[in-house]
């Protein structure tokens, strides 16, 4: 060092003994710093340099940052050290090697997009009716665990295509909604205790992910909205078009699809499949046509798309076994009432055979799905009628429909559309209402919000009304049985 500093004194004198050589003198500013490039040079002689592959190493642990100004470590990842005792390239060489090793060694999980979409889902539903399952529990809690520890690392492996595919951020947001319906629901303490626990975990997760992902964060239904018309979208081959007026919708397909057999039908849908409306089915082949009537492939098997009208629950199936709830009615009466047009005439040499049913939302019917359009399986008509209404000068069409065995149960038929399904529901109306407002104007926007809005509250009430009625009939039918019996005694 002394040495270093005597070469130094020596070069300083040599330049002041030449004019051109002499260095500009340096300001220092009130707090004592110097400009640049003296305190860079006084980095370099108080601390030697090893410039390597464009990376700025020092002794004393400092990067290329000045004096008083060293940049903080990662999270989780060890600083470079170098011993002055080796050459300056062994010890970066030797550096790499550790640093690519801990890399290895600190390798996240590997996220499953459709594991945990079904984890979301299956929470969020349980949370909507206030009773969470002991196995979603478990599964929720290590989820979190997880993604916390996940969090710690230096690079954290769940990353923001796996969080926007999966929900997550609608499902942190639900459990942390639920915190304030804990205490009236029906868990036990152990799980209560566990939903606590979970609930604090969730506010936790979603303060790093805002962190981390800042407006993304924030943007991701926006996103999620963006992603609906592409490629992968449920609104993939489909375009909105204003000229059209008709009650299901102005969408229209631009793919060109034939006739589905029964065979690639019963292999590509199965019961449960979702759409958004009857152009995204018409787009995949199920149905031949947009408009509510029913369509044929190319092997004689029909489609029935149940959109409009209403379904009455029978008492009885037709061997004439009573059946004693309304889930387990495997047997409906469909009834529309309109023109000669509507009545669905060749469904009269349908009568004894299997046709495939799809139900709409804006059905009336206990069974119909809460949004889109829902492929519910094979039916068999039992019986078709037809009468016309003098009155009321219109047709009235009821069609008796009893659903074939060796299915897919009902019961796990009824929970489509899933809450992420109907997260895609809720960004396909906004889509609309926008589409709407822009190629319409105002006027036509608050028309078409105002009509979606009552139809929705006729639909409540006409549901609210049909439980009444089958729970008032299940009171009564107890009590007839009970009286028989108090009498045969």
């Amino acid at each position: 060092m002394l040495e270093r500093l005597t070469r130094h004194s020596q070069s300083l004198r040599l330049r002041n003994d030449r004019p051109y050589l002499k260095q500009k003198s340096v300001r220092f500013s009130e707090d004592g710093r110097g400009k640049p490039q003296l305190r860079d040079i006084m980095n370099q002689m108080l601390s030697p340099t090893i410039m390597r592959n464009g990376f700025d190493f020092r002794l004393d642990g400092s990067g290329s940052q000045p004096l008083g100004r060293r940049a903080i470590p990662p999270r989780g990842v060890r600083q470079p050290h170098l011993d002055s005792s080796q050459p300056g390239a062994s010890h970066t060489s030797s550096t790499y090697r550790t640093m690519a090793d801990d890399s290895v060694r600190q390798r996240g999980p590997h996220w499953h997009k459709s594991q945990l979409l079904d984890i979301s889902d299956s929470v969020r539903s349980g949370l909507r009716v206030g009773h969470v399952s002991s196995s979603d529990t478990e599964n929720l809690s290590n989820f979190l665990e997880a993604a916390l520890k996940d969090e710690e690392r230096s690079y954290p492996t769940l990353n923001f295509e796996t969080i926007e595919h999966a929900r997550l951020d609608k499902l942190l947001s639900e459990i942390i909604q639920f915190a304030d319906l804990m205490i009236s629901s029906n868990l036990s303490p152990y799980y209560l205790l566990r939903l606590r626990v979970n609930v604090s975990q969730s506010k936790h997760l979603r303060r790093l992910w805002r962190r981390r992902f800042r407006e993304h964060f924030f943007m991701i239904d926006q996103h999620r909205r963006a992603v609906l018309v592409e490629s992968p979208g449920r609104l993939k081959d489909v375009s909105f078009n204003s000229s059209l007026d008709y009650d299901l919708g102005k969408w229209q397909t631009t793919r060109v699809t034939g006739p589905v057999s029964e065979v690639e039908a019963n292999l590509q849908f199965e019961p449960g499949h979702w759409w958004l409306n009857i152009t995204c089915a018409e787009r995949d082949g199920i149905v031949n046509n947009s408009q509510e009537i029913p369509t044929t492939g190319c092997y004689g098997f029909p489609t029935l798309p149940l959109l409009t009208g209403s379904e009455e629950m029978t008492n009885q199936s037709p061997h004439g076994n009573i059946l004693s709830t309304p889930l387990n009615r495997s047997t409906v009466k469909y009834v529309r009432e309109g023109s000669s047009s509507d009545m669905h005439v060749p469904l009269i040499s349908q009568v004894g055979r299997k046709i495939r049913i799809i139900r709409g939302y804006k059905l009336k019917s206990i069974y119909a799905p809460e949004a889109g359009l829902r492929y519910d399986g094979l039916y068999i008509i039992r019986q078709y009628g037809c009468k016309f209404d003098s009155s009321a000068n219109q047709y009235r069409l009821e069609l008796t429909l009893e659903r074939a065995a060796g299915q897919r149960s009902f019961e796990d038929v009824r929970k489509v559309p899933k809450p992420s399904q109907l997260d895609d529901w809720s960004l396909y109306e906004k889509l609309e209402g926008d589409k709407v407002k822009l190629l319409q104007g105002e006027l036509s926007y608050l028309e078409w919000k105002l009509k979606q809005q009552e139809e929705k509250a006729d639909r409540e009430a006409w549901q609210r009304a049909q439980l009444f009625k089958s729970s008032f009939s299940l009171g009564s039918s107890r009590d007839e049985r009970a009286s028989k019996s108090s009498f045969s005694l």
